[in-house]
């Protein structure tokens, strides 16, 4: 579990405007990746993710909705890889483990600490 930033693009199926929504990931796996966005894409449509770190892209890479959960407090799109797999899993899995680490020492490094 790493919360990443993300910025997130589809192209409306009804008025045929491109959507664009930021958010941040929930869960970062080899092949997907769920994420938080107030706005959600519908399941099946073709989403451009990108992975931010300090509000700068590290990759770019097309997905696939395949599936949301339209909870108000925490909508969620879970969106498959669609390319660049190989890319993803060194880019965005060492990102998303160098954030755990971070996440980890700030808050529990000092509960160790004699």
């Amino acid at each position: 579990m790493a919360n990443l930033s993300v910025q997130a693009s589809w192209v409306d199926s009804v008025s045929g405007e491109t959507v664009h929504v930021n958010g941040v990931t929930e869960n970062v796996g080899e092949t997907s990746t769920l994420v938080n966005l107030e706005v959600l894409p519908p399941v099946g449509s073709e989403v451009q993710l990108r992975i931010l770190e300090n509000d700068e892209a590290i990759i770019e890479v097309p997905t696939q909705v395949i599936r949301v959960e339209r909870d108000p407090s925490q909508p969620l799109a879970a969106l498959f890889i669609s390319d660049n797999l190989k890319k993803w899993k060194q880019i965005v899995l060492t990102a998303a483990q160098n954030w755990v680490t971070r996440h980890w020492q700030l808050n529990y490094e000092e509960e160790w600490v004699n």
